[in-house]
């Protein structure tokens, strides 16, 4: 070997020997610069607002701007797609929503992503309750009483949605799954025309986001039978379970989680969770997702990714089973 081959050589081998060293150092110095965090839907919906309580303690935490971006359509999957396919740096992250990220691969046979594959949870950001709510003038005081009225009469009572595959439809579907009852099944452009409805009377129950609905259950113009969640909501705290209603183990809520793209490593997984549950420990945080009807909800990566793979494969066998399609 000649002594120019000896030095490349041997240059080579010490870049190698350094190049663990300056990916530590690089890794140890997020972040450096502004951080994007993808919303994938408009602003002033539910999980833009979740996203802009984050954002500022977020930043405060990690010392650099965290900014907020709408990128919506597609039902969440553009801003979502945009996620995926950004640099796993931690410089792009993504808020993730059931309808977007857990529902979508039953539903849309040409996601341009990998629900799994293609994104690394960080953790669980905020659940939102939801709540079977009736109209003034449903006779049923209860969801046994509701139970009892719709046996009678099978697929005679009406369960409105805000559209097919929506939130509000799959959590229908999962009530009758797990009580036996059919509705008929009345989807709507949307959940305030179906509000609108439920309160004239024109369709018997509804499943909506507590956030949606409080204004008009305090306001009498809804009556709430239940909440979707395991733990009764601190919002409504006289309104019981479906779990202590009778139907046993039931668990459901529009729950929002931060996601980087695939690949991303663990130390920046590791730094962005801790972050993440500081947040999230914040009183003044949770104050303000208590404000907007959900409870601050933290978790680590791998608890994450296991509810995940849960909720994709529950919403896949109801999707199925009920044949839902999206309008």
């Amino acid at each position: 070997m000649n002594p120019i081959s000896r030095r490349s050589l041997a240059l080579v081998v010490s870049l190698c020997a350094l190049a663990p060293h300056a990916m530590v150092q690089a890794q140890s110095t997020y972040p450096s610069r502004p951080i994007k965090l993808i919303v994938p839907f408009p602003p002033g919906g539910n999980v833009d607002v979740s996203a802009r309580i984050l954002a500022p303690e977020f930043q405060k935490v990690l010392g650099q701007p965290v900014i907020v971006d709408n990128k919506a359509g597609a039902s969440g999957t553009l801003g979502l797609d945009a996620v995926a396919k950004s640099p796993p740096d931690g410089y792009t992250l993504g808020v993730a929503s059931p309808i977007n990220h857990l529902t979508a691969p039953s539903l849309y046979p040409k996601l341009p992503y990998d629900s799994i594959k293609d994104f690394t949870p960080v953790g669980l950001i905020a659940s939102v309750p939801m709540v079977l709510v009736v109209g003034p003038s449903m006779s049923a005081r209860s969801v046994q009483e509701l139970l009892t009225a719709a046996k009678v009469k099978p697929g005679g009572m009406t369960m409105a949605s805000a559209g097919n595959g929506s939130g509000n439809h799959i959590v229908g579907e999962l009530f009758q799954d797990a009580t036996g009852v059919r509705f008929a099944h009345i989807p709507y452009k949307g959940s305030a025309p179906a509000n609108s409805d439920l309160m004239g009377g024109h369709v018997d129950l509804h499943f909506d986001q507590l956030s949606s609905v409080l204004p008009m259950i305090n306001g009498g113009k809804l009556r709430p039978l239940a909440v979707t969640t395991i733990t009764r909501s601190e919002q409504l705290a006289d309104v019981p379970t479906l779990a202590e209603s009778g139907v046993p183990n039931f668990d459901a809520s529009t729950t929002l989680g931060l996601v980087l793209p695939g690949g991303a490593s663990t130390e920046l997984v590791g730094k962005l969770n801790q972050a993440l549950i500081t947040v999230l420990k914040n009183p003044a945080v949770k104050e303000a997702f208590a404000r907007l009807g959900s409870e601050a909800r933290e978790s680590s990566p791998a608890e994450y990714a296991t509810f995940i793979r849960s909720e994709i494969d529950r919403t896949a066998r109801i999707v199925k089973e009920a044949k839902i399609t999206r309008d």
